[in-house]
C-alpha cells in the first residue's frame, strides 16, 4: 500500500455545450420601453427623465423627449437650464484645455528663439 497515492481524484466535468435555460426561450422584449417611468394621473401625465419627474412629456423613440399637449412651461425651462448648465461645464473644460495648448506652443517658440539666437 503506498502512502503517497490519491484516495479521491473526482472526475472533470464536461464543457457545457448549452446555456443553462435550456427550456427557456431569450426575451424578445424591447428594454427600452422599460428605461423610462410614466405615471398617468387623471388630468396629468407626469414622467421621470433625468432624476426629475416632468409634466406632460413622453419618452419618443430613442430616448428623446416628446412634448404633449398640455406642456408645463417650467419644465421648459428646467430641462433648458440643465443643458445650459451642462453646455457651460463643457465649454469651461475646453477653455482649460486651450490655455494649456496656448500655454506649451509659448513655451516651444520662447525656446526655438533661443536655438536660433544661439
Amino acid at each position: 500500500m503506498p502512502i503517497f497515492q490519491k484516495k479521491f481524484a473526482p472526475k472533470v466535468a464536461p464543457p457545457r455545450a448549452q446555456r443553462l435555460n435550456i427550456g427557456c426561450p431569450p426575451p424578445a422584449e424591447d428594454l427600452d420601453d422599460f428605461r423610462t417611468i410614466t405615471l398617468n394621473l387623471v388630468d396629468k401625465q407626469l414622467c421621470f427623465i433625468d432624476g426629475v419627474w416632468l409634466n406632460g412629456l413622453k419618452p419618443g423613440p430613442g430616448g428623446s423627449v416628446v412634448s404633449g399637449s398640455g406642456v408645463n412651461v417650467t419644465d421648459d425651462l428646467l430641462r433648458m437650464k440643465r443643458r445650459m448648465k451642462a453646455l457651460e461645464q463643457e465649454n469651461n473644460m475646453l477653455q482649460v484645455k486651450l490655455d494649456v495648448l496656448v500655454d506649451l506652443l509659448t513655451e516651444n517658440v520662447i525656446e526655438l528663439n533661443e536655438i536660433k539666437n544661439q
